[in-house]
């Protein structure tokens, strides 16, 4: 059975010509922290951009917010295995008591309605993205890990797979792997992920952002009481966190 993919499975966007451009770890129903930092770092909502890492979703208090948020022509994300839950769920192929269990109670409290509107909004949500920097660096962006099938293969060859031009069972491998795999950072793999400048990643939890190879973790467990988001600023690398 096909998990549900999007229509764009891959998204590019072209270099901000104007502003700045952000990426941000797993939110997890944390949009106040989110609110800090857009204040911390002075976010200008009419020329900077922020790309979200995925699980936006579950744990926190402001799940619901989700459809508001990925409705701002400044926001964008890739869909994470928080999103992936919630829309097999909704959709009546999902284990409802696991996702509960990982904190998805709020979705199943909310009008049928709604719960059919949020399912929609993340159903759309591409499994990856890829961002033109001015400097002509290209940056990545999935939830867990590049979808990598053969250790030769490359960012291109990531996008083939997870847009099914190698088939069906290799997409559903792509798709599982981009979403849940913790392959690399438990094998502390310094690789590099040819094809890009830079991969940023959420899922795995780090106490602060890491990199292996050309790979960032930046997932500081902000769904945790010791945690925090992290946002990064794209073109210097600056990073900024905002504590639970």
């Amino acid at each position: 059975m096909q998990k549900h993919f999007p229509a764009n499975a891959v998204k590019t966007y072209p270099p901000n010509q104007n502003g700045r451009d952000f990426v941000v770890g797993d939110i997890h129903g944390h949009f106040e922290l989110l609110r800090s930092l857009i204040s911390q770092v002075k976010f200008d909502t009419t020329r900077d951009r922020i790309f979200s890492v995925g699980d936006l979703i579950d744990r926190g208090p402001n799940s619901a917010q989700v459809t508001v948020w990925l409705q701002e022509p400044w926001f964008h994300a890739v869909r994470g295995n928080h999103e992936q839950m919630l829309i097999e769920c909704i959709s009546g192929t999902g284990d409802i008591p696991r996702h509960i269990r990982n904190g998805g109670a709020w979705i199943y409290d909310l009008p049928p309605y709604v719960q059919l509107d949020i399912t929609h909004t993340l159903h759309q949500l591409p499994i990856m993205i890829e961002i033109e920097l001015l400097d002509s660096r290209r940056v990545g962006i999935v939830h867990a890990e590049a979808p990598i099938l053969l250790d030769t293969d490359t960012w291109q060859e990531a996008k083939n797979s997870i847009n099914g031009n190698f088939g069906q069972e290799n997409q559903q491998n792509a798709l599982t792997i981009a979403l849940y795999s913790r392959k690399k950072i438990e094998r502390s793999d310094t690789s590099t992920i040819k094809g890009l400048s830079n991969l940023y990643v959420g899922h795995s939890t780090v106490p602060s952002v890491i990199s292996l190879g050309n790979v960032s973790y930046i997932d500081t467990g902000c769904s945790f009481g010791d945690g925090a988001l992290s946002l990064i600023e794209l073109t210097s690398g600056a990073v900024f966190s905002e504590t639970m």
